[in-house]
């Protein structure tokens, strides 16, 4: 087994050290197919410790799983590990765990995510703001979801309840988008707010807490989304607005430029309204579907940094989109396209070889579920992949079938926005939805 090759840094030792212990990171997901890349970080549990994060290219040498990497504990009494997958410059799945130096860890990303049997069920009461937008962020110290509505907080469950502590003040207007992503390069992930009263701001993730670094552009954007465009290990972001579409790349240390030449919405949209990235054709390039409000969905394919309009990847049905989300729902590792319409049932468009089809009457209950956010996740017991469908009149959770098939299991409160996340780190996903009474707890 080939190992990752890291640097002495803080409580990370050269492989060799004879007190240290071996984290893996393994996995029987296809390489490069399902996972292209991963970005490892270690951090000491004592905030004043040592922290360490590399990306890696699963190429070459790297070309499998299971990899490994020696930590020596040092002056160390624990530590928090954890992994982020990407596909296609696209972060896709995460995974975390304590350290306690006694025994070795293994992280592992598996093609069947089992969680565990029984109905899900509200643990303890709602916390934080009414009808929030929700962002998970892994990073040290664990599983954090942040609620921006009028007010932010940052959210993490001990003892069976959702504890909340301060996070930097908004900055003008209403939030319409909060997106978690690296844009630092240290593994962990950051954030990007927008308003609609100001240009969207960027916080930096320092072990449980965040601090807000500067602004992404000069004006309000309506969405954005991030990926690894030009493929150099660090992520950049789209951002859109009106019939405005932007190209920010990263620096690898959080700073961004616009590049114009890159991408241009060229009059194909006027009203955007939402954002998505993934890599469609297989082909290793992120690629971007656009919703508006209302206005057809448009796509543009990703190649060599840059974005291509493609007329022929997605129906030019007009819809009034809420949200979009690129997401692995049959099981088959490639980008399928979930589609929140404002007042109307949902939709979901399954890839087939880089094109989606509308499979929504196929796969989804009928009547299809009216939607303000959907989130997909390997969440029961079964190895296919779940949803849970955030909805102001309350929404189910869908479980997935060996068939392809979507199946209403249970209820979930009304909300206007759903994550699923580890936000206890037990090693198990939960879902938080963020309604009129605040973020609630979803668990089996």
């Amino acid at each position: 087994m080939q190992s990752l090759v890291v640097a002495a840094v803080g409580l990370i030792a050269v492989a060799g050290c004879s007190d240290a212990i071996t984290l893996e990171i393994a996995g029987d997901r296809p390489i490069p197919t399902a996972i292209d890349s991963i970005c490892v970080g270690v951090a000491d549990a004592d905030a004043g410790g040592g922290a360490f994060g590399r990306a890696y290219r699963l190429e070459g040498n790297l070309a499998t799983l299971p990899q490994s990497l020696r930590i020596e504990a040092g002056g160390a009494d624990a530590a928090w590990a954890w992994v982020r997958a990407d596909r296609g410059g696209v972060p896709i799945a995460t995974a975390g765990a304590a350290i306690d130096f006694s025994r070795d860890v293994t992280l592992s990303f598996d093609r069947c995510v089992r969680g565990p049997g029984g109905a899900p069920s509200v643990i303890g009461d709602p916390a934080g703001p009414a009808n929030a937008r929700l962002a998970a962020s892994q990073g040290a110290g664990g599983t954090l979801v942040v609620a921006a509505g009028a007010t932010v907080v940052v959210l993490d469950a001990r003892s069976g309840a959702l504890i909340e502590s301060e996070a930097p003040a908004l900055r003008a207007g209403a939030v319409v988008a909060i997106l978690a992503a690296d844009l630092d390069g240290d593994c962990d992930d950051d954030l990007v707010i927008a308003t609609d009263g100001d240009a969207p701001v960027l916080w930096r993730r320092d072990g449980m807490t965040f601090t807000e670094v500067g602004a992404l552009g000069p004006a309000p954007i309506a969405a954005v989304a991030v990926a690894d465009v030009e493929r150099d290990g660090d992520l950049d972001l789209v951002t859109g607005g009106g019939g405005t579409l932007s190209l920010w790349l990263n620096d690898a240390a959080g700073n961004f430029t616009r590049e114009p030449a890159a991408l241009s919405a060229g009059g194909r949209v006027a009203a955007i309204s939402a954002l998505a990235l993934g890599d469609l054709d297989g082909d290793g390039s992120a690629d971007l579907v656009v919703g508006q409000s209302p206005g057809p969905l448009r796509a543009w394919l990703g190649t060599s940094g840059s974005f291509v309009a493609a007329e022929a990847v997605l129906p030019a049905v007009a819809l009034d989109v809420a949200r979009l989300a690129l997401t692995d729902a049959d099981a088959d590792f490639d980008p399928d396209l979930a589609v929140a319409v404002r007042g109307q049932p949902m939709r979901l468009y399954v890839d087939r070889e880089g094109r989606l089809e509308d499979q929504s009457f196929v796969r989804l209950p009928q009547p299809a579920p009216i939607a303000s956010a959907i989130a997909f996740a390997g969440w029961d017991d079964g190895c296919e992949p779940d949803a849970v469908i955030a909805s102001t009149a309350g929404g189910p959770v869908l479980r997935g079938a060996p068939n392809g098939v979507l199946m209403i299991e249970a209820p979930a409160p009304p909300a206007s926005d759903v994550v699923t996340a580890d936000v206890d780190d037990d090693g198990d996903l939960d879902a938080l939805l963020a309604g009129a009474d605040g973020v609630t707890w979803l668990a089996r």
